[in-house]
């Protein structure tokens, strides 16, 4: 489990914990180990923060720093997982722009995003706490910041163009943390549509056994 500690803007701060799935993308939960351990995310911007859809960090404002993975290369894709996760609310993964482009770039989905699958997408982790600090990320920016002007300009761009951006701290590997049952939004829309289902053939047949005991009341009376 890797806790992560938020400066949301100049007087608040926040955290929020994801627990990595190995089992689900192993060279993908490696480097997301590789990049915590060797202290990449700190200070890491939220760049691109789109509600409803994603919250995505992963470009170091210390332009070095950030050469210096990117000599490191590339992540081949992971396409034959046998149970891969999907993009549920809640997962993480990297970014890609094409096959075999995962660097250091990672995504929390804010909802549902099944398109993502598609994209040969798959999540390593799960967040297992610190969803009000996610839903505090500022959003005002949207995706405007330019992540070539963040690789070339650095930290001197951001604050300079996007001063209310909310940033990592730091990041640190704690101890394990079970991760809470968590429902995709199709299949809570499932299990409400089955609540109800049930639920309304149970007042019909509590409105039959009365109405059936009304009537031999009735025959009684007679």
């Amino acid at each position: 489990t890797v806790r992560f500690v938020v400066q949301i803007d100049p007087g608040r701060r926040g955290e929020f914990a994801v627990t990595v799935r190995e089992s689900k993308a192993p060279i993908a939960a490696r480097r997301f180990r590789d990049l915590v351990h060797s202290g990449f995310f700190d200070g890491c911007a939220f760049f691109r923060v789109l509600p409803g859809f994603i919250l995505q960090w992963g470009i170091s404002g210390n332009i070095t720093r950030q050469r210096e993975w990117d000599r490191v290369g590339m992540l081949r894709d992971e396409n034959h997982i046998e149970h891969p996760d999907w993009n549920m609310r809640g997962t993480i993964a990297f970014a890609n722009s094409g096959p075999n482009s995962r660097s250091t770039q990672v995504f929390i989905n804010y909802d549902d995003n099944h398109p993502l699958d598609q994209k040969g997408i798959v999540p390593f982790g799960r967040l297992v706490s610190g969803w009000s600090t996610l839903s505090s990320i500022y959003a005002g920016y949207r995706e405007r910041p330019d992540q070539g002007r963040i690789r070339s300009h650095g930290d001197s761009y951001l604050r300079a163009e996007y001063p209310k951006l909310s940033y990592i701290l730091y990041a640190q590997q704690v101890a394990f943390v079970e991760e809470p049952f968590v429902m995709s939004k199709n299949f809570t829309g499932f299990v409400i549509t089955v609540g109800m289902v049930l639920a309304v053939g149970l007042c019909c047949g509590l409105v039959r056994v009365v109405q059936r005991r009304l009537m031999v009341s009735g025959y009684a009376k007679t």
